[in-house]
């Protein structure tokens, strides 16, 4: 007669799967680090002081433990870190942990879309979800190195190197206004990154400068804030409070989101820095042909344009009618500077 044994979590009890005769497994309801002993499994003994930055703090998510390393920025509702998984071969990440109970259910929503376009098959998902924050984990964190301080809800995603500089950083550095070629290339990544996510079905319904980020040195622009993101058609479920001028007037007062509504934040966005600030009218540092794109999708109804790839097209004839071929031009940024954790 066989019999089956059913091995438990020494820490919280709950059932494990059938273990390897050696190495190290951790239980995915508690994350405790397990090894294989004579009647079952226990505890792997560890010493803190042996661990890399034992003073920083630590969490535990989808069995991994992450060590926070530095304050990146404060969203409206989460802390945002830049951390690494706490083993020998480490991956850097960067941790979202809230700070709002009010915004649990954007946090999960983020997490829901970016995984959804991390699906997607469209032509071009090979290049384009590597340039959206790709999510790796999320739920209720167990802080602490034992995982035994309490919990928080976090997010973790991959960190993208480089990419340090949200819109209101540039801003800063730039408070004058950036100029015609920035204002280009800044938009065209933006716009390119927006073809695939409406071919994909999603609208952003958020892009402010603070979800905005730049790789001043390789011209590119990552897309962040994702929690209020939505299918193509339906309303936003919420608003960023203080950013009005960004939206159009429509979606604002509840009608559905659609490409045209990201096409609109978009210039509004790159019309915030040309203004030094304020969403530009005129600037005689950029182009008119330029300038004239600028401020027709930057209307309610993006100037009648609903296609990202057809307005990134015009973006580059007039780029090239103003500037002649394209080549690089380099666009200095302060240093990445990380504050305390």
């Amino acid at each position: 007669m066989v019999t089956y044994v059913e091995i438990r979590c020494p820490r919280c009890g709950a059932p494990l799967p059938p273990m390897a005769p050696s190495g190290v497994m951790h239980c995915s309801y508690c994350a405790a680090p397990l090894v294989p002993s004579p009647g079952g499994v226990r505890l792997q003994r560890t010493l803190d002081h042996d661990l890399p930055d034992p003073d920083r703090p630590r969490l535990w998510l989808g069995g991994r433990r992450y060590v926070l390393l530095g304050r990146l920025g404060r969203g409206e509702g989460a802390d945002v870190f830049f951390g690494r998984s706490d083993q020998r071969l480490s991956e850097q990440v960067v941790v979202e942990v809230l700070r709002a109970r009010a915004e649990v259910e954007r946090m999960a929503h983020q997490h829901a879309v970016l995984s959804a376009l991390q699906r997607s098959t469209h032509q071009g998902a090979e290049h384009f979800t590597r340039l959206l924050p790709q999510p790796v984990a999320h739920g209720e964190a167990r802080v602490g190195i034992h995982g035994d301080e309490g919990t928080r809800t976090a997010s973790v995603l991959t960190h993208a190197p480089g990419f340090v500089h949200n819109f209101a950083e540039v801003h800063a550095a730039y408070p004058q206004g950036i100029d015609g070629a920035a204002a280009t290339w800044l938009w065209k990544r933006i716009l390119e990154t927006l073809s695939w996510v409406h071919q994909s079905g999603w609208v952003h319904g958020a892009l402010l400068p603070a979800h905005l980020l730049v790789h001043a040195r390789d011209h590119g622009v990552r897309l962040l804030g994702w929690g209020r993101a939505v299918p193509r058609g339906r309303p936003l479920p919420a608003f960023t409070a203080g950013a009005e001028a960004f939206y159009p007037a429509p979606v604002w007062e509840g009608a559905p989101a659609t490409p045209a509504t990201d096409l609109t934040m978009s210039a509004r966005s790159i019309l915030w820095l040309i203004g030094g600030g304020t969403i530009a009218r005129s600037s005689a540092a950029v182009p008119d042909g330029i300038l004239a794109l600028l401020l027709r999708a930057a209307q309610d109804d993006a100037g009648g344009a609903t296609d990202a790839w057809a307005l990134r097209d015009a973006l580059s004839h007039a780029a090239h009618a103003a500037f002649g071929p394209p080549k690089y031009v380099p666009f200095p940024m302060p240093g990445w500077r990380l504050g305390g954790a």
